[in-house]
């Protein structure tokens, strides 16, 4: 195969990341353009560093973002770059948080982040300020020989400056996960300090080519390939290491689906490196970093015990498991399992198929000698037509789990999504923002698709335990439908660095709670004000990012009463700019106080109606939602129209009862008045009666 030198290779080392997002912007100032163009001003990051919207710097583009001219107000001799990101693209604030202004060894040096509006996309977005590598990339300098690095200079010169910053990560839970050869820089201009560059611009993962990923998160979505291990650096820098002692990259012309399936069946190094002159001081080095079975791959105490020259252990290389006859399916021939699985994923209705004859089930107990295997994939079947009607029964279900089952470590697999565990969130994030799909992420939640892949697992995967508890707790988000809750609640969740995606803030980046109401603020503007500022992203946004209990609002504004409802807006605004402090918000104000007529109707009194409605706009003026909602739903004021309204509701009906007493009607006052002489009838016949007895009784005594 013919060598293509590294700094050429596009399609292989350097990866051009996934396809821009509709309507993303094109690249800022071509390769090579550091002319100054006109589109806009500084962008201020953090009222400190001005970035340079017309001075791209593309010698220092990351996959996912691209590099711009720093100048630093209190340090103007100070050489920096700001890295501005893919908007609508996860970035890792988590990351971020723990490497800012730290000196890690071997790392480059994160000055500072925050997210703002950038001119040149006419949205806002992340701007991520780092240290400017003064000597360029590794891979440019060597390919055009300004420096040489032979077999026994690779561990002091690339891998040792390297690997006490990737121990650090590790021990901080935040492994780095773009390691490839053009993302290594010497620091400075005399080439002597080597160190890699940015790891934030992007999920974890989402900017290497598979090459520089092992089997298993290679097989995964760029965007579901999880925030990984130690293991999976240990992999990228061995794959790294040996690419630049080569210096090209053997694979890059090779198709991505043919170099999968080959180390699937051969191993990761006899497919990437089996056919290439490594140096033979670096081939067991080689060979124990680039190990597929994660459990004998070296760590990072063995890497640096060979940098030391102290006694490594031997490579264990695990038996790839092969069948002892091929199986057939779609016309070619399958002895690896999981070769098989990876192929079931994609053709799920021929695959369905398959799984049900019986020579499939013989190949697995014969040709697998996998009786164990056979039975749960039977099983699996069986249980299907039980529940034909439901999710169980579904094919991609069923051959979900099936798949899984050929091969416990690959990904999950799942109505054309493929993630690790640990990577569900920016691949559902992915997966709503670009592919506008809601429904395959919820169906991985409901259906339990996480924990049964967790549950199939021979070895322990890592953090499983709390995987098992966030995806119990956002199965509960899920089944909730109220504002605040619902598929809405869970993107935000799980991934705490993603913006707010209601369309009124599509442009603003709202990246934290605190920058929702001044957004809001500006949306007001241009914005169709009969519409609620709030809607299930933005109400979602606040109950997962906002650290104070807003269940009560919530409850009021899931009300089907429309003046409920809309008080329960008002409240939760007025909560956030009351606990975090904020400024007046005019146009917000006026923009709410325009939604509340059911909240003023709601008021029995109509002299209470006409105050509140002559009220408001002073209250608007002024900005302050606090205020409006007291104004609109006062306690006081509230018991005083109920306690008024059901006084003149008592006295309307004593006074309907007299009119009805003294007016009457027809056929009522008929009987009134025959009732009356009958009494009196009766009363005077009565007396007569008396009379009549008494004057008997003296006759009768005389």
């Amino acid at each position: 195969m013919a060598e293509q030198p590294l700094e050429a290779d596009a399609a292989g080392t350097v990866p051009p990341g996934e396809p821009p997002v509709s309507g993303e912007p094109g690249p800022v100032g071509g390769s090579g353009d550091t002319s100054r163009s006109s589109v806009g001003g500084p962008v201020i990051i953090r009222e400190r560093y001005l970035v340079d919207t017309g001075l791209p710097l593309p010698d220092f583009d990351s996959p996912s973002a691209k590099a711009f001219s720093v100048e630093d107000r209190r340090d103007l001799g100070r050489k920096l770059i700001a890295l501005v990101c893919t908007p609508a693209l996860p970035t890792r604030v988590d990351t971020m948080k723990k490497v800012k202004g730290e000196s890690y060894t071997g790392l480059l040096p994160l000055v500072e982040w925050d997210s703002a509006f950038w001119p040149p996309y006419g949205e806002g977005t992340m701007i991520v300020v780092l240290d400017r590598p003064m000597g360029g990339r590794v891979m440019n300098r060597l390919a055009r020989k300004e420096v040489r690095i032979t077999e026994y200079d690779m561990p002091r010169r690339i891998i040792e400056p390297l690997a006490p910053g990737l121990q650090d990560l590790t021990d901080r839970d935040a492994p780095h996960r773009a390691i490839r050869p053009d993302n290594i820089y010497f620091y400075d201009e005399e080439m002597s300090d080597v160190v890699l560059g940015e790891n934030v611009t992007s999920p974890p993962g989402y900017d290497q080519d598979a090459i520089f990923e092992p089997i298993d998160r290679a097989m995964a979505d760029p965007g579901g390939r999880g925030i990984g291990e130690e293991a999976d650096d240990i992999f990228a820098l061995g794959v790294t290491m040996g690419l630049l002692i080569l210096g090209h990259n053997p694979v890059a012309k090779m198709d991505k689906d043919t170099l999968m399936r080959a180390r699937l069946e051969h191993g990761s190094y006899t497919a990437i490196f089996g056919n290439s002159r490594v140096p033979l001081p670096l081939l067991e080095p080689l060979r124990a970093m680039t190990n597929d079975d994660r459990e004998s791959r070296w760590n990072h105490n063995e890497v640096s015990h060979w940098l030391t020259g102290q006694k490594t252990s031997q490579v264990k290389r695990k038996p790839i498991v092969r069948a002892d006859h091929a199986f057939t399916f779609q016309g070619r021939e399958y002895s690896s399992p999981t070769v098989l699985a990876r192929e079931f994923s994609k053709s799920i209705p021929e695959a369905m198929r398959v799984v049900k004859e019986d020579e499939f089930e013989n190949w697995v107990k014969r040709g697998l000698d996998n009786k164990d295997m056979a039975e749960a994939i039977k099983g699996i079947v069986q249980n299907a037509k039980f529940h034909k009607d439901g999710f169980q029964g579904s094919e991609d279900y069923v051959m979900a789990r099936i798949c899984t089952i050929l091969d416990p470590s690959a990904p999950i697999r799942y109505k054309g999504m493929s993630f690790m565990p640990d990577g569900f969130g920016p691949a559902m994030a992915l997966e709503i923002v670009r592919n506008e799909n809601k429904s395959v992420p919820s169906e991985v939640l409901a259906h339990d698709i996480l924990s049964m892949w967790l549950n199939q697992q021979g070895r322990t995967f890592k953090g499983a335990t709390d995987l098992q508890k966030t995806f119990a707790q956002l199965k509960g988000f899920l089944s909730i439908k109220n504002p605040g809750y619902g598929l809405e609640r869970v993107l935000y969740e799980i991934n705490p660095s993603l913006p707010c995606q209601s369309p009124i803030l599509a442009k603003e980046y709202v990246a934290t709670v605190e920058h929702l109401l001044p957004a809001l603020e500006r949306a007001s503007n241009n914005t169709d004000t009969s519409a609620r500022p709030l809607d299930r992203h933005s109400t979602a946004f606040i109950a997962a990012r906002f650290d104070q209990d807003i269940h009560p609002h919530l409850r009021a504004l899931a009300a089907k009463a429309a003046d409920t409802s809309i008080i329960g807006l008002l409240s939760l605004l007025a909560f956030l700019q009351w606990k975090l402090r904020q400024p007046p918000v005019l146009g917000l104000a006026s923009w709410v106080g325009g939604l509340l007529g059911p909240a003023i109707a709601s008021y029995h009194n109509r002299i209470t109606r006409q105050e509140l409605e002559k009220e408001i706009p002073r209250l608007v003026r002024k900005g302050s939602l606090p205020e409006l909602f007291d104004l609109v739903d006062n306690a006081e004021r509230r018991q005083e129209d109920r306690d008024g309204y059901a006084h003149a509701r008592t006295e309307w009906l004593a006074a309907e009862e007299e009119i009805r007493d003294i007016e009457g009607s027809g056929n009522e006052r008929l009987t009134k008045a025959e009732r009356a002489g009958q009494q009196a009838s009766a009363m005077v016949s009565i007396t007569l009666a008396l009379i009549v007895v008494t004057i008997l009784v003296i006759v009768e005594l005389l």
